[in-house]
């Protein structure tokens, strides 16, 4: 049965010389994986080039329930962000996003709140309102409430320390692996709040961290991520 929906691309990967598998995190269908032939056929329209990371598609595919690698029977952009694919910001952005995602949604179930918040996140990318060196941040902390790991904001003069493992700010700095410092702390707060004034790059790329290794102790699927030093030596 053919069925139809849109997609974020998460991950494409060479399968043979002509053909790719590709991750899609769907509206309808959650996570769901396609093998795509010819995909390097200038007469295709389904070519390779059509699936760049975090492309917003409309698609249409075989839900047989046999088959866990589906076959597309049609694909189009609904949202062209080509005009910034040469912005080194952007793009390192839209690879950590996509790294990040790929990794936390690689089964996910059905879950069209997600969906379209990702889809707001991902066109803010291509905004001249936005700020793009803290993008990521205030990215990671609104992610994080559609998740269930926000942070609670219970900051204080007694509280100023944010513990990784409790998900709470905390009177001590018991270590700091696991509690951020004092600076990186009130500009987390300051985030959450909707209230954060310029900081310097150290600020930012250290909370930057803190935050992924957030993530990493309160999801499993998350290990490793390796564009964060990418994106830490590009925003400034």
């Amino acid at each position: 049965m053919y069925v139809s929906t849109q997609g974020i691309v998460l991950h494409s990967t060479k399968y043979s010389d002509t053909s790719i598998i590709v991750k899609l995190f769907t509206e309808k269908h959650g996570t769901q994986s396609f093998i795509i032939k010819n995909a390097f056929s200038k007469k295709k329209n389904l070519r390779a080039s059509l699936f760049a990371p975090l492309a917003l598609l409309n698609i249409t595919f075989d839900d047989h329930y046999l088959n866990k690698l589906k076959y597309l029977k049609d694909a189009d952009l609904r949202h062209d962000t080509s005009p910034y694919d040469f912005d080194p910001a952007v793009t390192t952005i839209r690879m950590f996003y996509c790294e990040l995602l790929y990794k936390l949604l690689y089964d996910a179930g059905e879950d069209p709140v997600l969906f379209h918040f990702l889809e707001e996140e991902i066109l803010k990318l291509t905004s001249p309102e936005v700020t793009l060196n803290i993008l990521p941040l205030q990215f990671l902390i609104r992610l994080s409430i559609l998740l269930g790991i926000v942070p609670e904001d219970n900051y204080s003069a007694q509280n100023p320390y944010f513990s990784l493992q409790n998900g709470q700010f905390q009177p001590y700095l018991w270590d700091e692996q696991d509690t951020m410092p004092a600076e990186e702390s009130l500009y987390l707060h300051q985030l959450i709040t909707e209230s954060a004034p310029a900081t310097t790059r150290q600020v930012r790329m250290s909370l930057l961290h803190y935050l992924i290794r957030y993530y990493q102790i309160h999801n499993d699927q998350l290990h490793q991520i390796t564009s964060v030093e990418i994106l830490a030596s590009v925003l400034h």
